[in-house]
């Protein structure tokens, strides 16, 4: 019998090959170490508490196999919160704001293979402020576009979907999500345990009233 995550995965796969950046090869050697085992037990699917996914599968363009998998895995997808940030750090609309759904691994959470591969999503008009984290990060954004910067005070950079950002271990990175949702896939490769920081920046009040 078919699995629904288990095609996905694969979907993902072909979908991360289609580039030659470092950090879509690093996941992609990543997967083919995990997929032949066991990817998940005991998960109660659940959908993501900011909402948005059918928006997000609206706007995915470009990728028409990859989103056919998403769909159909759906109803198996156990969308939570990353929990770790103090919300005075990470402002009060981030927490409500996004979700993310493990397919290998669970990051951040104790007992996690140390490799993490899944979906991320977050609603429109929320800026994930500027973070950091020891595990290496691939964002490989399904809609778009969106902005990015990699530190506090650097300049504001619009990306289009399916274009990949790899974050090394450390490095500040934040994304401002407008009015389109973002929906991508995201690996880490290594250090799932090691909890995401907030970096601090003077500009965060400034921009989400702008939102």
């Amino acid at each position: 019998m078919a699995d629904p995550i288990h095609d996905l995965i694969a979907e993902s796969e072909l979908y991360l090959r289609r580039f030659e950046n470092r950090g879509s090869k690093a996941v992609v050697e990543a997967i083919a170490r995990w997929k032949a085992g066991p990817l998940r037990a005991g998960l109660v699917p659940r959908e993501p508490v900011c909402g948005f996914l059918d928006e997000a599968l609206a706007a995915m363009q470009g990728a028409d196999e990859l989103r056919a998998a998403i769909i159909a895995a759906r109803p198996m997808l156990r969308w939570i919160t990353y929990d770790l940030y103090p919300e005075a750090e990470i402002g009060p609309r981030f927490p409500r704001a996004h979700g993310f759904a493990s397919l290998i691994g669970e990051a951040g959470h104790v007992g996690a293979r140390d490799f993490d591969l899944g979906l991320f999503l977050i609603a429109p008009g929320t800026l994930y402020r500027d973070h950091h984290h020891m595990a290496p990060e691939l964002y490989a954004p399904l809609t778009g576009p969106h902005s990015w910067r990699f530190g506090p005070g650097a300049p504001w950079i619009d990306k289009p979907a399916h274009d990949p950002v790899w974050n090394e271990p450390w490095a500040p990175h934040a994304t401002l999500v407008r009015e389109v949702p973002f929906l991508c896939l995201f690996g880490w490769t290594r250090d799932v345990n090691s909890p995401a920081n907030v970096v601090p920046a003077a500009d965060w009040a400034v921009i989400e009233r702008q939102l």
